[in-house]
């Protein structure tokens, strides 16, 4: 697609970083698709500010007696009400992370307040994005520094100078 609207001069086209990430259950089955800018200095800082109102996000639940699949007994309105209401909370909140859908990538098969092995499986989420980023962050360090290495290497060692030590 950038390389059809290159050729045809449509508009500028820029690599801001974006990847388009597989989500998998551990059996290995695609339960999804994920694009989103992992090295994103910004996204540092909102996934901190998420972390911190997460207990807010989910406050909603306290009253809330929530099923093994998820789900709340129907019948009674106010936890039926509370349940959605903290969903409509996470689903803003992981949006506004990532400046996307990301809520329908991760939650789109299975309830974000699901509980699995004693948490909730947004936190599963959370947390395996965490990694994900901190993961490309440090590839990306690695590669900075590979390349400041190269240009800094002469004037560390003095190679610099007329070509002697």
């Amino acid at each position: 697609m950038a390389e059809e609207i290159r050729k045809q001069n449509l508009g500028i086209v820029v690599d801001d970083g974006s990847v388009t990430v597989p989500i998998c259950n551990k059996q290995g089955e695609k339960i999804g698709e994920f694009a989103f800018r992992p090295t994103d200095i910004g996204i540092v800082d909102r996934f901190n500010d998420l972390a911190a109102e997460f207990d807010k996000i989910v406050e909603p639940l306290e009253s809330v007696n929530i099923k093994p699949d998820g789900t709340t007994d129907e019948r009674n309105d106010a936890e039926f009400a509370a349940l959605r209401e903290a969903e409509t909370r996470l689903y803003a909140a992981c949006d506004k992370l990532f400046g996307g859908n990301m809520s329908e990538a991760f939650f789109g098969k299975m309830h974000p307040f699901s509980p699995i092995n004693g948490r909730f499986y947004c936190e599963n989420a959370l947390a395996a994005v965490g990694a994900y980023i901190s993961q490309q962050f440090g590839h990306e360090v690695k590669k900075i520094n590979s390349r400041v290495e190269r240009y800094t290497h002469g004037y560390r060692t003095g190679k610099h100078k007329r070509g002697r030590q």
